[in-house]
């Protein structure tokens, strides 16, 4: 599957819309993750909407995950290697406050209070 059809499914998803379908995130962060890895080139300003790009959402997800995973064995950090895969932070300590980022950081974790028990 296209990135780009990946993403437009999380986007049109319960995640970012009230009347949104149900999604499995972590499931589909994960096939985002192999589809990037598996594409020549990634249009990194992906799916641009009022709330967030393709790479704002990476790390968003990155640092919500990063919180959310109920250890090795979790899908949340089977998730979160996907994204360690594409995407390092370096020295980076979270999101940029008041960014597309932190809508996408902040989205995923309303996402997980809704639909996980891990904390």
């Amino acid at each position: 599957m296209k990135t780009e059809t990946i993403f437009n499914k999380i986007l049109s998803s319960e995640l970012c819309r009230i009347d949104g379908k149900e999604i499995d995130l972590c499931e589909s962060i994960i096939d985002l993750c192999e589809a990037i890895e598996n594409e020549a080139e990634t249009d990194w300003n992906l799916g641009e909407c009022d709330e967030f790009s393709l790479d704002s959402f990476i790390v968003g997800a990155y640092w919500a995950l990063s919180e959310w995973h109920a250890g090795q064995w979790s899908q949340e950090y089977l998730a979160l290697c996907a994204l360690g895969s594409i995407y390092t932070p370096n020295m980076s300590q979270g999101v940029e406050p008041e960014t597309s980022e932190q809508t996408a950081y902040d989205l995923i974790n309303e996402y997980f209070e809704a639909n996980t028990s891990n904390k």
